[in-house]
C-alpha cells in the first residue's frame, strides 16, 4: 500500500493485515473480514481483503471487495486497477476498460492506470490491443521505465525480439542500474542465440543485486544453458536458501544437475519442503523427485513421482485440445485459401536455413548439435519467430502471404546474429505445424522432420517439465495422445499439398550415426564432417529440456525405454 494515503478508520488495522498476506493469506483474510465489522466504512480494509483473496485464488470474491472499496471512495487508483485486471482475466475486458476509464477520469493520466490498461488487454487475451495500448502509454509517459519494460516484454511475446532488445538497451542507457530490465535483456539475448552476451548482461545484474531471487534464478539458468552445471547448481542452492517461494523450482533444476553425492541430501530437502507448498510448487517438487529416482535407478519411485506431479499440473494448466486442433487446422486452411507463391523478391538470406521439426523430445536438439558442429554452420537453437508470427496472424484473422517477405527479412536478422555461416540450423519442433508456410517463405531451405517411436516420445514428454502453456498437453495421457495424432495428421496433410520434408529416424541417428549423418548432409548440401559424431564437444548453449542429455556422447540408452514403465501410460504403451 502507499504510505501517503490519507487515514481512514481502519487504516492501522489494514496495514497490519497487509503485512501478513505473503506468509499467511488465509489468516489475513480472516482478520480482514473480522475487522470490517468493526470498521465497516474502511476502504483500506476492503482493499487489503481483496489482496488476501487473490492470494487464496478466490478472484470473484476479491472483485467484490475491490468494488466495495471504490464505492467507499478509494483515495488511490489501486482498487480500480485490481478490479480491472481481475475482470479482464475472467473474460470481462470491456468492463475492465470501463473501470480504467473511470479511474482515469478521477485520478488523471496516472502512469499506473496506463500500465493497467496494457495489462488488462494482455490478461483479456488481446495481445494486439496490449501492444497498441503500450505504444500510446509510452508516448504519454516517455520517462516511465516500467512502461518501457512492459512494452519490451509485449514485443518479445509478439515475436519481435530484436526490437524488444533495442527498447531495453535504450532504457539501460538512461538507467544502467535497472536490474529487471537487465535481466530481461539477458533473456531476450539468449532467445536470439547470443548466449555469451546474455550471460555477460545477466552477470552485470548479479553484480548489482546478488541477493535478488530473480537475478539468482536467471544467472543460474544462463549458466546451465552454457553447460556450467557446477556454477548453476551453486546458484540454485543459494536460491533455495534465500527464497522459499522459488525453492521448489530451484530444487527441480538441481535434481538434474547436482552431483551424485548430493542426491540424498537433496531428497531430504525436497521432503521437508513438500509439506510447505501447494499447487505449482508441489508439482515442481514431484518432477524433482522423479529426476532423482531416475538417476538412482528407482523405476517405481520415478513412475510414482511423475504421476503425482503431472496430475497436479493438469489441474493447474488444463489442455485446450480443441484450440490446439484448431491451430493445426487453421494453418492448413489458410494455406489453401491464400495459395501462397514462394517468396522470390525479398533480399537473399545470409545463410541457407535448415529447419529441424518434429514432436517435442523426438531428437531435434541432438541433430542440431551434430550438424552445427560442422564448419560454416551455425546453430540457432529454437527460433520462435515463425511460430509466433503465424499464430498471431491466425488469431487475428490476418492474411499471412502478404507478410512473408517481412518474415524472411526478420529471420535474416536472426541468422546474422549467429555470425557468418553458409548454413543455419533452426530446431524449433513446433514448426511442423507451419511447414507449408516455411517452404513458401524460404524456398531455398531444407526441411527435416524427426521421427521417433511414439511410445518413447510419450514417455520423454511426460517426464519433462514444460512451463510453456503451448505444451499443456504433456501432463495427461489423453493430451499426449491427442498431440501425437495431430502430428501424424498434420504431417500427412502437408505432404498431400506437395511440401517436401526429409524424414530422419531418431533410432537411426543414434544406432548408425555416421551413415545417417552422411545421408542428411547430402540432402542439405552440407559437407560431412567427423566432428558431427562428437556432440559432446559442441560448446554451444542449449535452452531446451534436453540440456543435460544432449551434452552426452551418442548413445542408445533411450531406445525402447518405455518398456521399463508399462503401467505409466498404458493407453499409449499398449
Amino acid at each position: 500500500m502507499t504510505s501517503s494515503l490519507p487515514k481512514d478508520p481502519g487504516q492501522a488495522r489494514a496495514a497490519a493485515i497487509y503485512g501478513q498476506i505473503a506468509q499467511n493469506p488465509g489468516k489475513a483474510w480472516k482478520e480482514a473480514r473480522a475487522a470490517q465489522k468493526t470498521f465497516p466504512k474502511s476502504e483500506r480494509l476492503r482493499f487489503v481483503a481483496g489482496l488476501a483473496l487473490i492470494a487464496l485464488g478466490k478472484k470473484p470474491e476479491a472483485k467484490k471487495q475491490f468494488a466495495d472499496a471504490i464505492k467507499l471512495g478509494t483515495p488511490a487508483p489501486d482498487a480500480y486497477l485490481n478490479l480491472a485486471l481481475l475482470s479482464a482475466e475472467t473474460g470481462r475486458l470491456d468492463f475492465a476498460l470501463d473501470t480504467l476509464e473511470r479511474a482515469e477520469a478521477r485520478f488523471g493520466e496516472d502512469v499506473q492506470v496506463a500500465t493497467a490498461r496494457v495489462n488488462a488487454y494482455r490478461a483479456g487475451g488481446d495481445p494486439g490491443g496490449a501492444l497498441e495500448a503500450a505504444e500510446k502509454a509510452r508516448a504519454a509517459h516517455p520517462e516511465a521505465a516500467e512502461l518501457q519494460l512492459l512494452y519490451a516484454v509485449l514485443l518479445s511475446e509478439a515475436g519481435r525480439l530484436l526490437t524488444a532488445i533495442e527498447v531495453l538497451e535504450r532504457l539501460l542507457e538512461r538507467q544502467p542500474d535497472h536490474v529487471i530490465a537487465r535481466i530481461n535483456l539477458g533473456r531476450f539475448l539468449a532467445f536470439t542465440n547470443q548466449p555469451a552476451h546474455a550471460l555477460e548482461v545477466t552477470e552485470q545484474a548479479y553484480a548489482l543485486a546478488p541477493t535478488l531471487p530473480v537475478v539468482l534464478e536467471n544467472l543460474a539458468i544462463r549458466r546451465r544453458e552454457a553447460g556450467d552445471f557446477t556454477g548453476a547448481a551453486a546458484l540454485f542452492s543459494d536460491l533455495v536458501a534465500l527464497a522459499p517461494v522459488q525453492a521448489p523450482e530451484a530444487l527441480r533444476q538441481l535434481a538434474d544437475i547436482a552431483p551424485e553425492t548430493q542426491l540424498a541430501a537433496l531428497s531430504q530437502e525436497i521432503d521437508t519442503r513438500a509439506g510447505q507448498v501447494r499447487g505449482l510448487g508441489r508439482a515442481q517438487l514431484g518432477f524433482a523427485r522423479a529426476a532423482i529416482a531416475k538417476r538412482q535407478g528407482d523405476d517405481p519411485g520415478f513412475a510414482r513421482a511423475l504421476k503425482e506431479a503431472n496430475r497436479t499440473l493438469a489441474k493447474l494448466r488444463p489442455y485446450a485440445a480443441r484450440a490446439d486442433k484448431t491451430l493445426h487446422e487453421s494453418a492448413l486452411a489458410q494455406f489453401d485459401s491464400e495459395a501462397p507463391a514462394p517468396v522470390t523478391e525479398a533480399p537473399a538470406l545470409p545463410a541457407t536455413p535448415i529447419f529441424i521439426m518434429g514432436l517435442p523430445r523426438s531428437g531435434t536438439t541432438l541433430l542440431e548439435r551434430m550438424l552445427s558442429a560442422a564448419p560454416e554452420t551455425s546453430g540457432l537453437g529454437e527460433v520462435a519467430l515463425i511460430n509466433r508470427y503465424i499464430a498471431s496472424r491466425l488469431a487475428r484473422g490476418t492474411p499471412l502471404a502478404a507478410g512473408l517477405g517481412d518474415l524472411r527479412r526478420d529471420y535474416a536478422a536472426y541468422q546474422t546474429l549467429a555470425g557468418q555461416a553458409r548454413w543455419s540450423i533452426d530446431k524449433m519442433p513446433a514448426n511442423y505445424v507451419h511447414m507449408g508456410w516455411i517452404a513458401r517463405a524460404f524456398p531455398e531451405a531444407r526441411l527435416i522432420l524427426m521421427q521417433r517411436d511414439p511410445r518413447d516420445v510419450a514417455l520423454s514428454i511426460y517426464e519433462a517439465y514444460f512451463d510453456d502453456p503451448g505444451q499443456n498437453f504433456a501432463f495427461t495421457e489423453d493430451g499426449i495422445r491427442t498431440r501425437l495424432a495431430l502430428f501424424e495428421e498434420t504431417k500427412a496433410a502437408w505432404r498431400a499439398r506437395g511440401i517436401d520434408c526429409f524424414d530422419v529416424a531418431y533410432e537411426d541417428l543414434v544406432s548408425t550415426p555416421e551413415a545417417t549423418l552422411r545421408r542428411i548432409a547430402t540432402h542439405c548440401g552440407l559437407p560431412y564432417d567427423p566432428a558431427m559424431l562428437k556432440p559432446e564437444d559442441n560448446t554451444g548453449s542449449i535452452r531446451t529440456a534436453s540440456n543435460v542429455q544432449a551434452r552426452r556422447e551418442i548413445n542408445r540408452d533411450s531406445i525402447a525405454r518405455w518398456e521399463r514403465y508399462p503401467d505409466l501410460l498404458p493407453g499409449i504403451f499398449g
